[in-house]
This record gives C-alpha cells, structure tokens and sequence, in this order.
C-alpha cells in the first residue's frame, strides 16, 4: 500500500522524470513505475503530506510550503476537489486500476485548470496530455 495525496493522483498521469529536486524525481520516479507496473496496488488516497511529498524539498512540519505559508492549505483544497470528482472520502484504500478507471470516466485534460490553479507544471501541458491519454487508452479498446 501506498499513500498519494488526492492531487498528485493527476499529477502521476503527467510525470516525465522532472521535479523540485533529484531526490524529488527519484521517489517520484519509483512511485510512478511501481504503480504503473503493479495496478493492483492499494493506494491510501489523503488529503495531506503523502509518500511524494517526503522527499520534496519544500515540505515542511506543518505541510506543502511551495508557495508560501497557504500551500498547504492550498494543496488540501486541490485535494477535496479532486476527491470528489472522483467520488471518494479521504483514506479510502483503492487500487490503482480503480483510480485510473475514475480518472478516466470523471475528468479530461481540460478540466485541469479548474482544479489546480496556478500550479507551475500546469502550463507545460504534462498532465493534461497524460490524463488525455488515459483517456484514449479506453476509448481505443472498444
């Protein structure tokens, strides 16, 4: 089992091996490959610091300091909005082949901005492209 904070959730459709720091990018880096090797792993799905955020150079005691002393803040709301859109409570326990399969049916690229804001990684188009290929994924099938 693994526990990912609501957002990053999105944030895994869209990862190319960049980050805050090279540790950042190595924990990420073996989330990603683990989940996506693995799909029947059970992710604890939060709304707070996840196994992500502990190798971030900007988490702090009290939480996600990305963008000043509100990041954390800010983070949980991103979180909330995502755990409803995919119909979920915080610390539910879900496999990862079931958290793609509500991405999939619950939200598009487009609908990114409405959901992480200023997010710096937003305006390279990452996330958008991997959720938008999940997306396709499916719709290929049938």
């Amino acid at each position: 089992m693994i526990r990912i904070r609501a957002h990053t959730l999105l944030c895994l459709q869209g990862f190319r091996g960049k980050g805050y720091s090279p540790e950042f990018v190595r924990n990420l880096s073996t989330i990603h490959g683990n989940l996506f090797e693995h799909p029947e792993t059970l992710v604890e799905v939060v709304d707070m610091p996840d196994a992500v955020c502990g190798a971030c150079p900007h988490q702090e005691v009290s939480g996600c300091a990305l963008n000043g002393p509100f990041s954390e803040e800010e983070m949980r709301l991103q979180d909330r909005h995502v755990l409803a859109l995919l119909d979920l409570q915080a610390g539910a326990l879900v496999q990862w082949s079931e958290i793609l399969n509500r991405i999939r049916a619950s939200l598009t690229g487009a609908s990114l901005p409405a959901i992480c804001g200023q997010c710096r990684w937003l305006p390279l188009g990452y996330c958008r492209e991997g959720i938008d290929r999940l997306r396709e994924e499916i719709n290929n099938s049938y």
